[in-house]
């Protein structure tokens, strides 16, 4: 599994959380505190919006370890943004280290990331596929179960650049009861770990879900200030009073720096 970021409020610095917060998510590349494999090493992503008039965000991913990629020191020191996605990279059993696989994903104004696994992905694979619209199936360039999930996330919103909050709200829960289906019929019955993140700059939506009751979901924090939420598989530093853990099978979103939990 792996270690992500979000980040909406006053326009900052990437690095500010990238590499400075005394947890940042380089630091968790490393040294993840809260997964039992502490090392996330097959790559990065970081998906930004731009300060100038531009619903489409930027992106940049590389196959590299973060900590030694010269070029994210670079971006992440010179740009400031008031939305941005981080991501570092644990790839699943089977899943190839390559540019493709790594998050997050970009379609139009939308960012994708995933922390966790599909389990027994490769059984119902096919099966998704079958299942997904021409615009979704040719809009997959890799293999995970993230870039999968994603695009049946596109197909239940139509792939529509304008879709409202609540459409995306409702969109995440029936991509969720999608892969429940395809997983309980080719007898997938271990567990999944569903942390996904979705944005369109504007409008957070963020899962914290285990299917089942006995396995704990992956870790996943929010913290919320007057000008800026951060939602994070890890607290950003030592300072736990700040942050709020979000509860098993809980669903998030973050619009206009108000956060609303319910849960799935």
């Amino acid at each position: 599994m792996c270690r992500f970021l979000a980040y909406s409020g006053e326009a900052i610095l990437m690095n500010e959380l990238v590499f400075n917060a005394s947890n940042s998510l380089v630091s968790q590349s490393k040294h993840a505190t809260m997964r039992a494999n502490p090392l996330n090493a097959d790559g990065f992503g970081l998906g930004w919006y731009p300060e100038h008039d531009d619903d489409i965000p930027g992106t940049f991913v590389s196959i590299e370890p973060a900590w030694s990629n010269r070029n994210l020191i670079q971006i992440t020191s010179k740009i400031k943004t008031r939305h941005f996605f981080a991501h570092v990279r644990d790839a699943s059993a089977g899943m190839p280290v390559s540019q493709s696989n790594c998050h997050p994903f970009q379609y139009g104004p939308y960012l994708w990331m995933h922390n966790g696994r599909l389990d027994q992905f490769s059984k119902f694979r096919r099966n998704i596929s079958k299942g997904l619209s021409d615009q979704a199936f040719d809009y997959i360039k890799g293999n995970t179960d993230s870039e999968y999930a994603f695009a049946l996330f596109l197909d239940e919103i139509a792939f529509d650049p304008h879709a409202s909050a609540q459409t995306l709200k409702k969109a995440m829960c029936t991509t969720i009861e999608k892969i429940s289906r395809y997983r309980q019929a080719v007898d997938a019955h271990s567990n999944a770990f569903i942390n996904f993140a979705l944005t369109n700059g504007h409008t957070g939506i963020f899962t914290r879900l285990s299917t089942l009751a006995d396995v704990r979901p992956a870790s996943l924090f929010y913290q919320a200030k007057a000008n800026a939420v951060i939602v994070a598989s890890e607290p950003l530093n030592r300072d736990k009073e700040d942050w709020v853990k979000v509860e098993r099978n809980t669903l998030l979103s973050v619009s206009q720096g108000q956060v609303i939990t319910e849960q799935i």
